[in-house]
């Protein structure tokens, strides 16, 4: 028995190039199809196509009961769905719901990535003090500073 194993788990781990992260014959079908219609949502995204961007990401996402905005998990990979909330995160921001982005960030952002979309939010809603203190929080004096000269500047300019 040992000498059959030995065999048969060197050619398994060169069929699969020893990653153990895709099958042996490489990635599912379903896999490339998600993979290929979130790319397509990012690009349409990218060229300001935010109708078309919101059409494909529509099998990715649903509003729940109380109107959160929800990920469907069943059949995406990780891969996909790391791309995924990433589209849709960016879609909501450059479509300015920043509402429905800070509670789905809230619920699918972690880190760095959530603490910075909360920021950028507070600073495009003119909070200045709280822009403020979020980006010092986070250890980003340069942006916090900028954040307290443009509030200044628009002070001057009476535009507040």
């Amino acid at each position: 028995m040992r000498r059959t194993f030995l065999p048969l788990l060197l050619a398994c781990a060169a069929l699969s190039g020893c990653s153990g992260t895709e099958p042996i014959f490489g990635p599912y079908p379903d896999d490339i199809h998600d993979q290929s219609q979130l790319s397509g949502a990012s690009q349409a995204l990218h060229f300001g196509s935010y109708a078309n961007s919101e059409k494909i990401m529509g099998q990715y996402v649903y509003r729940a009961d109380n109107g959160d905005l929800k990920l469907r998990y069943f059949g995406i990979s990780s891969k996909n769905r790391k791309q995924a909330i990433d589209t849709v995160v960016s879609l909501l921001w450059e479509t300015g719901r920043d509402d429905t982005l800070k509670q789905f960030a809230g619920d699918y952002l972690s880190g760095n990535e959530y603490q910075t979309t909360l920021c950028r939010i507070a600073e495009r809603q003119a909070e200045y003090e709280q822009a403020y203190h979020c980006w010092n929080n986070m250890g980003d004096v340069d942006r916090a500073e900028r954040v307290i000269r443009t509030e200044a500047a628009l002070r001057i300019l009476g535009t507040q």
